[in-house]
Order: C-alpha cells, then sequence, then structure tokens
C-alpha cells in the first residue's frame, strides 16, 4: 500500500525516474494498484543527444497511476502476485498517459479498472 510521502520508480518513458507520493485522489489514506496519485517529480532520467527534449522538470506536480506494489495481491481464484518494488505510470489532467511505452510487467486487472491503454502500451501483463 502506498501512503503520502512514499518514494516511487517510474516505468514509462516519459522522463522521470523518481517521484514522491504527495496526495492520493479520492480521500483515500492508502492507494492500491489502479488508484490515482499526485506526485512531484524528484529526479529525472537522462537525456541522450541534443534532439530529446524532456517533457517535465525536476519538481513538477503531475497525476499518476499505481501499476505495481510490493504489497501482495491474492484473486478469487487464490493465486497471488506482488513485485519488487513500488512503480507508477504518469498521465495528464486529461487521464492520459504522457509516456508512449511502459517498461514494465503490469497486472491485467488494470484493464478492468478502466486502464486499458496501459495495459496495452505495457511489455508484457501477468
Amino acid at each position: 500500500m502506498i501512503q503520502a510521502q512514499t518514494l516511487l520508480k517510474v516505468v514509462d518513458n516519459s522522463g522521470a525516474k523518481l517521484v514522491r507520493c504527495i496526495k492520493i485522489k479520492k480521500g483515500k489514506s492508502s492507494a492500491g494498484v489502479g488508484d490515482i496519485l499526485l506526485v512531484s517529480v524528484k529526479s529525472l532520467r537522462p537525456r541522450y543527444g541534443r534532439r530529446v527534449r524532456l517533457k517535465m522538470n525536476k519538481s513538477e506536480i503531475h497525476q499518476a497511476v499505481v501499476v505495481q506494489t510490493r504489497k501482495l495481491h491474492r484473486s478469487k481464484s487464490g493465486v497471488g502476485s506482488s513485485f519488487g518494488c513500488n512503480s507508477v505510470a504518469l498521465i495528464s489532467l486529461q487521464e492520459k498517459p504522457i509516456g508512449t511505452r511502459i517498461s514494465a510487467i503490469i497486472p491485467t486487472r488494470l484493464r478492468a479498472l478502466k486502464w486499458a491503454k496501459l495495459v496495452a502500451m505495457a511489455r508484457k501483463t501477468i
């Protein structure tokens, strides 16, 4: 479960590397997979080449969707899944992804939680 002040890894190619959770939308105290967060960018990925234009700067505020958590989630069939780190994908205010690729394995249950676009961009789903 993710709370305020948690450091999260960004798994898309938007330009951010690490973000910190500021607030969880919908007034919850903790967030799980598929929840929307308000995050601030803490570190950026290095740029390679001069033509690469960054989509964001350090200390900017964005929205993000939780795609991986370390907390074990059990499905109705009894199979559990957890990941190695807490990860997010950044989205715009219109709830569209900022990046064009997701470089991590994400759970299939995101498709049922109205994030089918993120599942389509992912490398692999579980």
